[in-house]
């Protein structure tokens, strides 16, 4: 099973809900922050002992040059315990996330070469210490995603995943 791409109309790029991960590891799925986010997020509660890797794929629908941003917040700055890395197809970015500022933001990781089809995306807790991911996005045309929370950066991620604007009715 794969994540889904984004659709051809709308926002370009690939999300990664880091809740939507095929297999948690010892990570978790935590919602504390979701009426502030828009989403739940994954955690990494090892009391003190790295937990072991998440992993997903996610379907890359063009070969390219993509920028990785993740969404992450130092939770106890300026001590960054939750830090991680994040490996894509076997190559760990050089960027330490979860210590990068108190605020859920997203954190640019640098850029890599894809090619199309199933990229492999990995992440690893360096510390056991709460490490939190919200997302993921690959950005092949230099958009920056938004870190706003309302009704617009919704929307983006909608788009993104493939997802109506509304739900539908069910009566």
């Amino acid at each position: 099973m794969s994540v889904p791409a984004s659709t051809s109309a709308g926002p370009s790029g690939v999300l990664i809900e880091a809740e939507d991960f095929q297999v948690h590891g010892g990570w978790v799925v935590d919602s504390q922050f979701e009426a502030q986010m828009g989403s739940p997020y994954l955690l990494a509660h090892g009391l003190g002992k790295p937990v072991a890797d998440a992993t997903t794929v996610a379907e890359i629908d063009e070969a390219g040059e993509y920028e990785v941003w993740v969404r992450t917040k130092d939770w106890a700055t300026p001590y960054a315990p939750g830090r991680f890395t994040l490996s894509i197809n076997g190559v760990t970015l050089d960027a330490e996330f979860g210590a990068s500022g108190p605020d859920w933001s997203w954190f640019s990781g640098g850029k890599i070469l894809l090619s199309k089809g199933s990229a492999t995306l990995i992440l690893h807790d360096l510390t056991g210490f709460e490490g939190r991911c919200d997302a993921i996005f690959l950005s092949a045309d230099g958009a920056i995603p938004p870190n706003e929370v309302n009704d617009e950066s919704r929307a983006w991620r909608k788009a993104l995943r493939g997802l109506p604007a509304e739900p539908a009715d069910a009566g």
